[in-house]
């Protein structure tokens, strides 16, 4: 499971305060071909937003009550100017549905 497979949700679990969900995402590509890369994680960020908003995690953790959600993503490799700028756009995108978005790099 990785950013490739936009089928799948990679990981997912409860934050520490139990009010919220963290899904990861495992990005292992590298951004050679930086378009490629950028519309692969759209696609992929897409499906967890349609994984928040329809509250499938329900069927994982039945009667917790989800106030936030965390899309966290684990880069193997730096990012480019326009992955941060793609990213910082989601954030803004989705901050007002409850959503957070937070990377690292590996």
């Amino acid at each position: 499971m990785s950013v490739v497979d936009n089928k799948t949700i990679d990981g997912v679990a409860l934050t520490n305060d139990k009010n919220g969900i963290i899904l990861l995402i495992a990005d292992h590509v590298d951004w050679s071909d930086e378009y490629q890369h950028l519309m692969m994680l759209q696609e992929k960020i897409n499906v967890y937003l349609t994984f928040l908003e329809e509250k499938q995690y329900e069927e994982i953790y039945k009667g917790v009550e989800i106030v936030y959600g965390v899309i966290e993503i684990h880069f193997l490799h730096n990012l480019t100017v326009n992955a941060e700028k793609f990213l910082q756009s989601v954030q803004n995108q989705v901050a007002e549905l409850g959503i957070k978005i937070q990377y690292w790099v590996s």
